[in-house]
């Protein structure tokens, strides 16, 4: 690679040396004069030195009679009559100075990319302008692929006189290092921890989590701009108070986006960033926002074979078991009822603030079926059922999901059961129709007798009025007998209310003492029978008497007042 300072340098000076100037030396002198094409510079010679004003002006440069120049002698020769000096070859040789003494060391330049340098396909570097000295930067020694007529900073990484040429090699990437590495620990000193940045997402890891171009820092001295950009990284734990780690659920490549700093990295290349601490840790007063046995929305986020979890704000989540997903069944899996995102409420059971857990219930976020399934059929309804089993005496009825109903064996029949079992009654899996009586803790209670008739309340009508009916003996007890009416009700007497003893299969005329249709109780009397009668007698016997007189002015009704003790 040929220097320019080397090219003017053949092209101007000989070797030949008067009166103590010699070709390339610098020299400095006043303009004391000038023409069209020069300007006349008195150096000490025996005569003024031309500087052409083409070259004056290429550099953007005008002289006045006075000014003071420097420049490098050029051409000094007999044969001549004015030596020639130049500025242009004067800056290329303080600017070949310049890159010598900066080689090795952490100077930047500004360098224009002139030309791409390729073999084979194959891309070898740059050549580059640095003040007008030409360069190479290897293709390893940049962080990107430049363009031509770009400006980049370059380090001088080495100098070397090869005969006539210098070759002058340089690094991009050495010198974007280091400048990095001075804006970090400047950016360092400003942006502390808990300090908001926003800057561009760049890149997102899904195993490791988002990096960001960091271009504005929010601090208590106020805004920090970072023109050039540094480095953020947001870790899969500092995305969310929550579980979602994916990356892709917060941020977009390219999005713009706001987060906490937590601290520089170890190295302090890159900061430490935050999603999450942009807001409060939800579980600080989660005692005071979630109270047990309250009612609250949330979401389901996942679910497992032995329940769901459900998400009550960002960070909190709450772990519902199979067991309180529904009131009418147990699933197999919580997919059967659920799906992941569906929204539900929910009622705190229990709370551990310590160890960040709570479960919940959804099925007591619900009416009670049971309740429900009341209030929509109250006591006196006739329902459908299906028999589901027979257990500890008593038949369970499903009546609509979650709603169970039972019948006791007392409420399969007004007439006594004897020897019957609620099996003679209902069967398994049979669908029919049972009366609502009443609802116990979480069942509907039932009854079939009550779809008939009580023929309490029939005998109860049908012999109000009759002074005695005459039943059969079907059974004789500890304490009296039994005695059947027409219809299937049966009547007790008891003993003392029997006249003489008796035997099953005879018949005897009672007087009904009382019938409970509630307690499907009848009371049944001989004796009382014949006291009624002996009344009825006696009282017949008293009125005919009484229309007769007696000679001896005595009655017989007064006898028997008498026997009575009345008077």
């Amino acid at each position: 690679m040929t220097n320019e300072f080397e090219k003017l340098l053949e092209q101007y000076l000989t070797t030949k040396e008067e009166e103590g100037l010699q070709k390339g030396q610098i020299v400095k002198g006043t303009v004391v004069a000038e023409d069209d094409q020069n300007y006349y510079v008195d150096i000490g010679y025996k005569i003024e030195a031309i500087l052409p004003k083409e070259e004056v002006e290429s550099l953007g440069k005008k002289l006045n009679i006075g000014d003071e120049v420097e420049a490098v002698l050029v051409r000094i020769t007999p044969r001549l009559q004015n030596p020639k000096i130049s500025l242009k070859a004067l800056k290329i040789k303080k600017a070949i100075e310049e890159i010598k003494e900066a080689q090795g060391k952490e100077k930047p330049f500004n360098a224009v990319v002139e030309k791409t340098v390729e073999r084979n396909g194959k891309l070898l570097g740059y050549i580059i302008d640095i003040n007008g000295i030409k360069a190479f930067i290897p293709a390893v020694e940049t962080t990107r692929r430049l363009k031509e007529g770009e400006t980049v900073r370059v380090f001088i990484t080495n100098v070397k006189q090869q005969g006539k040429q210098l070759r002058i090699t340089a690094s991009q990437k050495k010198c974007e290092e280091w400048e990095i590495t001075q804006l970090l620990k400047q950016y360092r000193e400003k942006i502390k921890a808990g300090d908001i940045v926003d800057g561009r997402v760049v890149k997102i890891n899904p195993e490791k989590g988002i990096t960001v171009n960091v271009r504005r820092a929010y601090t208590g001295e106020g805004i920090v701009e970072i023109p050039s950009g540094i480095r953020g990284f947001i870790t899969l734990d500092e995305l969310s108070w929550g579980k979602n780690k994916n990356p892709f659920d917060y941020a977009e490549v390219g999005e713009r986006i706001k987060a906490k700093v937590i601290d520089w990295s170890k190295g302090g290349n890159f900061l430490l960033l935050s999603l999450k601490r942009l807001k409060p840790n939800p579980w600080e007063n989660i005692e005071e926002k979630y109270k047990v046995g309250e009612k609250y929305p949330a979401r389901i986020v996942s679910m497992i074979d032995k329940g769901v979890f459900v998400e009550l704000e960002e960070g909190v989540e709450a772990y519902v078991p199979k067991t309180e997903l529904a009131w009418h069944i147990i699933p197999d899996h919580p997919k059967e009822l659920f799906e992941k995102g569906q929204r539900v409420e929910v009622v705190i059971t229990h709370l551990d603030k310590n160890n960040k857990r709570i479960r919940a219930s959804i099925k007591k976020a619900q009416p009670k079926p049971w309740e429900k399934y009341y209030d929509e059929h109250p006591a006196g309804t006739v329902v459908k059922g299906k028999v589901l089993a027979i257990e500890k005496g008593r038949a369970l009825v499903e009546l609509a999901p979650g709603v169970l109903g039972f019948v006791k064996r007392n409420d399969l029949s007004w007439l006594p059961l004897k020897d019957k079992k609620i099996e003679d009654f209902l069967k398994p899996n049979e669908e029919r129709e049972f009366m609502v009586l009443g609802l116990s803790r979480d069942q509907i209670r039932l009854g079939i007798k009550q779809l008939q008739p009580n023929p309490y309340e029939e005998i109860k009508e049908k012999y109000a009025d009759k002074e005695s009916v005459t039943l059969p003996v079907i059974g004789v007890i500890k304490g009296g007998y039994i005695l059947e009416f027409p219809n299937g009700v049966e009547a007790f007497m008891p003993k003392r209310e029997a006249t003489r003893k008796l035997k099953p299969g005879e018949e005897v005329e009672v007087k009904i003492l009382s019938v409970d249709p509630e307690k499907q109780k009848v009371v049944v009397s001989m004796r009382e029978k014949e006291m009624v009668e002996e009344r009825k007698t006696f009282e017949q016997f008293m009125a005919a008497q009484q229309k007769t007189e007696s000679t001896a002015g005595f009655t017989l009704a007064d006898i028997l007042k008498a026997k009575l003790g009345k008077k």
